[in-house]
């Protein structure tokens, strides 16, 4: 595993250097709303769900009860489900199937669907390290977040935005390193679709549902296209 970790780490240096900063914007803003520092790594290491952390935060001072931040949690982020069939595969063989479902988060899914593990690595382990990279490296950044939060005070309107242009940035990555397109646009085609038809508040689920469907109904051609 420490080899996997080792060469894994090159890989991840994008997603860590938008984390670090994810991560910062979360604590800060964790921090300033009264909250102890302590509490952004745990929230971090516990929901681990992008924007959903910051969703949270202004939850945390309502009367939601549990049951109701998780099925928002689950709506929120219905769409790691996907993320999670298109790699049974790498799950399989993982060391720890629940780290591993545990660490997967959009840009560590870019990643395991866009890089070639090294021969002299196992395909599981390096897809393992991966998401525990990403993972510890939001927690630790969360922590020294809501310590700086703690000593300094600023606006901090528009950090939660990283993690927006990290996904733009591991978008066009993947869209540069691959001959084959037509996934791109059909997502975005249906995706637009499903925002003019259903609201930028009910859209999300919709246009999954669509653009699943629609790669199993073309799976043929995108096939025949990659070949």
């Amino acid at each position: 595993m420490k080899e996997a970790l080792k060469k894994a780490f090159p890989y991840t240096i994008p997603v860590i250097i938008g984390y670090t900063f994810l991560g910062l914007a979360f604590g800060i803003m964790l921090s300033q709303q009264g909250f102890s520092a302590i509490l952004a790594p745990i929230l971090s290491l516990t929901v681990y769900a992008g924007s959903m952390q910051f969703v949270l935060i202004p939850l945390l001072k309502t009367d939601i009860s549990l049951l109701g931040i998780a099925i928002l949690t689950l709506s929120v982020n219905f769409r790691m489900m996907f993320y999670g069939v298109s790699l049974l595969k790498e799950y399989k063989n993982s060391r720890s199937k629940f780290l591993f479902i545990l660490t997967l988060s959009d840009e560590t899914f870019a990643l395991d669907t866009s890089i070639k593990p090294p021969e002299d690595v196992d395909d599981s382990d390096f897809y393992f390290a991966i998401g525990l990279i990403n993972y510890g490296v939001r927690a630790l950044a969360s922590y020294l977040g809501g310590l700086l939060g703690d000593m300094i005070s600023f606006n901090s309107a528009g950090l939660d935005f990283v993690l927006t242009a990290l996904f733009l940035v591991l978008l066009v990555e993947q869209f540069s390193s691959t001959k084959n397109h037509r996934p791109f646009f059909i997502g975005i085609s249906l995706s637009t679709l499903a925002l003019i038809l259903f609201g930028k508040d009910n859209f999300m689920i919709p246009a999954l549902l669509l653009i699943v469907l629609s790669l199993i109904g073309f799976r043929g051609k995108v096939e025949d296209y990659n070949e």
